[in-house]
């Protein structure tokens, strides 16, 4: 392993560990703002949301920084963004589906969803866009 590649390597475990523990710390403060849970569940609950967040970002955050390097240094690299919107978009199903089903009905439900799933596409074609035309000006 080159230093290079460790260079990426630790860049990228700063950013997946950075965002996970973000979403443990907002749940956390989350979780006691609202206050109806008892300590150990909230404890527990953050610990479970820092390691789904280990989970889902990794991969995404690792395969971002290796792209962006590869593209810097003047390499190539196999896109495919659009796989990864459909892929957090599945991981957040789950808490969607959990929290929104027995509050509001399926109806409203699924509609989140749905409505969640258009909003994440749209996301991923503005960013795709916007590399698109920085690489353009860059020719």
């Amino acid at each position: 392993m080159t230093s290079g590649e460790r260079r990426v390597g630790r860049l990228a475990a700063l950013g997946y560990t950075g965002v996970s523990l973000a979403a443990a710390v907002g749940f956390f403060g989350l979780a006691r703002w609202v206050g109806e849970a008892p300590p150990l569940a909230i404890l527990g609950g953050t610990v479970w949301v820092f390691i789904l967040s280990m989970i889902v970002s990794m991969p995404l955050v690792s395969g971002w920084t290796k792209r962006e390097t590869s593209e810097r240094t003047g390499g190539g690299g196999r896109r495919a963004p659009m796989a990864l919107t459909l892929g957090v978009w599945l991981c957040a199903l789950p808490l969607v589906l959990l929290l929104l089903g027995p509050l509001f009905g399926w109806k409203v439900t699924a509609l989140t969803a749905g409505g969640l799933l258009v909003v994440l596409t749209l996301i991923c074609w503005g960013v795709c866009t916007a590399k698109a035309s920085s690489l353009q000006e860059r020719r």
